[in-house]
């Protein structure tokens, strides 16, 4: 009777593990409060599956944390690589411990023959190897590389995982016929072993793979907004080739309106034409000068665009830059979408910003 409580306290133990370490490798998007709550749901229901169907019971946990990390906002690559990565994670530190005990201590084969004080020594160094695997991959998750994964890469990465792992408790359930004899523990563990650094191969290949397809991905985005913030320069240069072009006719049009002595038509006149003729030089003025303090010309290429869509809702925009500096792509990324945010919000107003590294501040607005 005791060797039974323990095994389902063991069962128990290793579901709620499986619970938490998946939600150290989702970035702990679980509260502790949800957690136990959510274990004890997992741990009441796993533990009656794994009693009548034995190791099916995974797929139940599989699936509910999948749903649970889904409804909580996470990606579906994310949702379903991070309990698979966790089961392997167990599967492995398990046979690496156990390979040790049975083979060096002479430990029986099955946890709940070795006593209380043998299991909790167990499944400390079982906690303990598995939550500093899980913070090193949890950090591995949260690169850009993974977060930008594109679809094929993903798919490819959850298939090979599913199939280790399922190939994984095929062995382990071929092994429980036997009654896990030495001989069998110890070739899984190579086994295992051996699917693990296989699936690290392929992750590397992949990871390497996506890298280069972000790097040619940003590449082609910046020939883009190269390109148009060239053309933009290209009509700057051209309105002001116009002015210049236009210049006598219009000194000859202020020259008539004044010999006339036609007070109200030179008005109109002025108004009409040199005011916006004015402000358009003038604004054309400022947004060279500010886009020169830029080093960054994928940066400059993008501020130039949105410049463009600024002037399309009508919008007077001036940035203020009172030096040169550098900035990362991160600093560069949270500017260009505080200023879209801007623009998307205005439209036939004035806007005078202060452009500094760690993002935008508003001046005035009209």
């Amino acid at each position: 009777m005791d060797n039974q409580i323990l095994a389902i306290l063991i069962v128990v133990v290793q579901i709620y593990c499986i619970a938490f370490f998946t939600n150290i490798l989702a970035s702990r998007i679980f509260s502790l409060q949800f957690l136990l709550v959510f274990g004890l749901f997992l741990a009441t229901i796993g533990t009656i599956l794994f009693v009548t169907i034995g190791y099916f019971a995974l797929v139940f946990i599989l699936l509910s944390l999948v749903v649970a990390l889904k409804v909580k906002g996470k990606s579906f690559f994310i949702a379903l690589i991070t309990p698979l990565t966790t089961i392997l994670l167990l599967v492995i530190i398990s046979y690496c411990i156990d390979v040790f005990t049975v083979s060096l201590l002479h430990m029986d084969t099955a946890l709940s023959e070795n006593g209380i004080a043998f299991n909790m020594i167990y499944f400390v160094a079982l906690i303990f190897l598995a939550y500093s695997a899980s913070v090193i991959l949890e950090h591995l998750f949260r690169t850009k590389i993974y977060k930008r994964i594109n679809r094929a890469n993903s798919i490819m990465l959850i298939v090979v995982l599913l199939v280790i792992v399922v190939t994984m408790y095929v062995f382990i359930y071929i092994e429980s016929l036997y009654d896990f004899p030495i001989a069998i523990i110890r070739f899984n563990g190579i086994l295992f072993a051996t699917f693990f650094i296989q699936l690290l191969i392929i992750t590397l290949i992949i990871t390497r793979i996506n890298k280069n397809l972000m790097e040619a991905n940003k590449k082609r985005i910046q020939s883009e907004q190269l390109k148009r913030y060239i053309t933009s320069i290209e009509t700057i240069s051209m309105d002001m080739s116009q002015f210049k072009h236009d210049y006598i006719n219009i000194l000859s049009s202020l020259h008539g309106y004044i010999e006339q002595g036609d007070t109200l038509q030179l008005k109109t006149y002025f108004k009409n034409t040199i005011t916006p003729l004015k402000t358009n030089l003038t604004n054309n003025q400022n947004q060279l000068a500010t886009l020169q303090k830029i080093d960054n010309l994928t940066f400059r290429a993008t501020l130039n665009t949105l410049f463009t869509k600024a002037k399309q809702k009508r919008i007077d925009l001036h940035l203020e830059i009172t030096d040169h500096f550098q900035m990362t792509d991160e600093q560069c990324t949270t500017i260009e979408n505080q200023l879209a945010e801007l623009i998307n919000q205005h439209q036939n107003t004035k806007l005078k910003l202060n452009l500094t590294p760690s993002g935008i501040e508003r001046m005035s607005s009209e």
